[in-house]
């Protein structure tokens, strides 16, 4: 029988859960947290900042916050990103003010990040929230090839790049806690829906 001094509750909505998001380029990352932000309601996605320039059908504060070199070393030098990390020559990072905004407002957070920004905010996982790291692909390269080509935003030379490196991402399988694969949008939406579901029910103990 528990201690009368436990309390027992479920971590609910917005009880400062980072869902972290994390995959290679072409997977379809962007376009399953949008709909499963849609279905699940007390979520709100982290922006991250960039160097990189913007795609002909990204939305500046919506897919990214397009900033300069030296307004991303101004905001790492004050010490507000709590993960950065260059990726095929471009700077990205998540803003802490950000995140923390997002649970003052009572809502989990969604964040949309690299491997290597995955490992660095593990490494360094404030006790003030939990995370829960998602790791979406598909079931081949050959499929995000496909992708990646159909977007039409890169050269071959870009492309090969961009695989070599998703080849390389897929050995950091065991750093995460689930695996979404891609390969048909809704189930895995649904697949991420659920996960979402299934840890906000975590009990924890207080």
């Amino acid at each position: 029988m528990l201690s009368k001094s436990i309390a027992i509750q479920r971590r609910g909505i917005g009880s400062r859960i980072a869902f972290v998001v994390c995959g290679p380029s072409g997977a379809g990352k962007n376009s399953v947290i949008e709909r499963v932000m849609q279905i699940l309601p007390g979520l709100a996605f982290s922006v991250s900042y960039t160097t990189r320039a913007r795609r002909v059908s990204e939305i500046a504060g919506k897919d990214y916050h397009y900033i300069s070199r030296l307004e991303f070393d101004q905001l790492t030098a004050r010490k507000e990103l709590i993960e950065h990390v260059t990726y095929l020559g471009d700077q990205y990072g998540t803003s802490l003010p950000q995140v923390m905004e997002v649970f003052r407002q009572g809502k989990d957070v969604i964040l949309n990040i690299d491997v290597n920004g995955a490992k660095l905010l593990r490494n360094r996982e404030s006790t003030d929230f939990s995370a829960v790291y998602v790791f979406l692909t598909t079931s081949s390269l050959d499929i995000l090839k496909e992708r990646v080509q159909e977007r039409g935003t890169e050269n071959e030379t870009q492309i090969s790049a961009r695989l070599e490196l998703s080849a390389q991402e897929m050995k950091a399988l065991p750093l995460f806690d689930y695996l979404v694969l891609n390969d048909t949008f809704s189930a895995a939406v649904d697949e991420l829906q659920s996960i979402i579901i299934a840890e906000r029910a975590r009990i924890r103990i207080a």
